[in-house]
């Protein structure tokens, strides 16, 4: 560290020491503050790029419009830390503690926040293009129409999380804990969410093009609307979800269970049932216009007014089923 920096840390701790707080537009580029208390310190519209920040403990400071690239954070305290608009490019978070933290607006592109606790966090508007996520904790976070695209969120936690509008184009979501989320008019197209829980959570009009939900688990979910057109589905948990008005065209449901589900006025074209389990739901108005349900159970299914031209019922179970005209099986 050269004198200058040295002298920047020191003037900083004792001047804080001394009872004053208010630091508005320092210029601390690259300082060592690493270790340091500096509980509500306000550092609004400050340079701290490149700053050495690990251990720091800036709880409810204020570091609106701070900015902070290519910052070492790691292990920071920053509970309830006013954030927003900041400028956290390349910032690293590795396991820092954002709890109740306001970063909306703020820009965490290529960021890491890798195991990072954000529970609470607010991040509506704020970008997040290739940040590492992977393992964090967005318990209750909202992102509503942040962007995050090519994000990593593998393994992270979003239990009841406010995802309205966000962009998670070619995200990484797999093994993500997204139950009771509200993902409604998100773009998930060509996300990975191989083997996600996202148990009755909300994905109204959700664009999920393209996705990888391999073996996720869907139960209960609201899919209304939802655009899900050459979506890989294989072997998802579908258990009484609502898919009314779905866009399901090629898609790949192979092994998939939707027992129970509602597919009322669901287009099916071309789609791949082999093997699934369609027991008692209901498509009434459906297109399955040249889908594959061979080996299928569609026992009391429900498929008065469904289109089937071209449908392949090959070795499919139909005990009970109701038919396009209204008799029954």
């Amino acid at each position: 560290m050269t004198v200058s920096k040295l002298k920047n840390a020191k003037r900083i701790l004792s001047r804080y020491q001394q009872g004053e707080r208010n630091f508005v537009e320092e210029k601390l580029v690259k300082v060592d503050l690493s270790l340091a208390n500096l509980n509500r310190i306000d550092l609004a519209r400050s340079q701290l790029t490149e700053a050495n920040l690990v251990e720091i403990k800036l709880i409810s400071s204020n570091l609106k419009n701070t900015n902070l690239t290519k910052a070492n954070l790691s292990k920071a305290c920053l509970i309830e830390t006013n954030l927003s608009r900041a400028i956290l490019i390349e910032a690293i978070l590795l396991k820092a503690d954002l709890s109740g933290a306001i970063l909306s607006g703020a820009i965490l592109d290529r960021s890491d926040l890798r195991d990072a606790c954000l529970i609470n966090s607010s991040l509506i508007g704020a970008s997040l293009i290739q940040a590492k996520l992977k393992g964090a904790n967005l318990t209750g976070a909202s992102l509503t129409r942040s962007k995050a695209i090519e994000v990593n969120l593998s393994r992270a936690i979003l239990t009841r999380a406010i995802l309205t509008e966000v962009d998670f184009s070619k995200a990484n979501l797999k093994q993500a804990n997204l139950m009771r989320v509200c993902l409604d008019r998100a773009n998930l197209e060509g996300a990975n969410l191989e083997n996600a829980n996202l148990s009755l959570a909300y994905l109204r009009g959700v664009s999920l093009k393209g996705a990888n939900l391999k073996g996720a688990n869907l139960e209960g979910v609201d899919l209304s609307d939802a655009d899900l057109s050459g979506a890989d589905l294989s072997g998802v948990n579908l258990t009484e979800a609502k898919l009314d008005r779905a866009n399901l065209e090629k898609t790949k449901l192979t092994n998939a269970n939707l027992t129970g589900s509602n597919l009322f006025n669901t287009v099916l074209r071309g789609a791949n049932l082999t093997a699934a389990n369609l027991c008692k739901a209901g498509l009434l108005l459906s297109d399955l216009q040249g889908a594959n349900l061979s080996g299928a159970n569609l026992n009391e299914a429900n498929l008065i007014a469904a289109k089937l031209d071209r449908t392949n019922f090959l070795t499919a179970s139909l005990l009970k089923t109701i038919t396009p005209n209204g008799s029954q099986l």
